[in-house]
């Protein structure tokens, strides 16, 4: 037998789940995510392909395109968009806002290149 469950109000009359506002990202760091993924498919790489490309390690390459993890670095954005031969400014631009916003969460960033030292807190 098929368990039919109820469809909350809200869900039904938006057509999608609603958010709280606390869960959801910042506008900027959500277009700079999309426009750095949108770019790393029509180059055809794949993220370690990428991460060598912008000599970036892998790790940081995933974690600056994942959804749910901090705001990248300016040092990998900038990397990322030259190795995808994006506009280097709009998308250390885009990083500006969403490092402003208070929403976001500016743990420490991915962003050390390969044989960079080890930076001082």
């Amino acid at each position: 037998m098929i368990e039919r469950r109820r469809i909350p109000a809200q869900i039904q009359s938006s057509g999608g789940p609603v958010h709280d506002g606390k869960s959801e990202r910042p506008t900027a760091l959500v277009e700079l995510r999309e426009r750095l993924s949108s770019a790393l498919a029509r180059a055809r790489l794949d993220k370690t392909q990428l991460a060598k490309r912008a000599g970036l390690g892998r790790t940081t390459v995933s974690e600056a395109l994942r959804s749910d993890a901090s705001v990248p670095s300016a040092e990998t954005v900038a990397a990322l968009a030259r190795a995808l031969s994006l506009p280097v400014g709009e998308l250390l631009e885009l990083r500006r806002g969403a490092a402003a916003d208070p929403s976001s969460s500016q743990s420490e960033a991915p962003g050390k290149a390969i044989g960079e030292p080890p930076r001082v807190r």
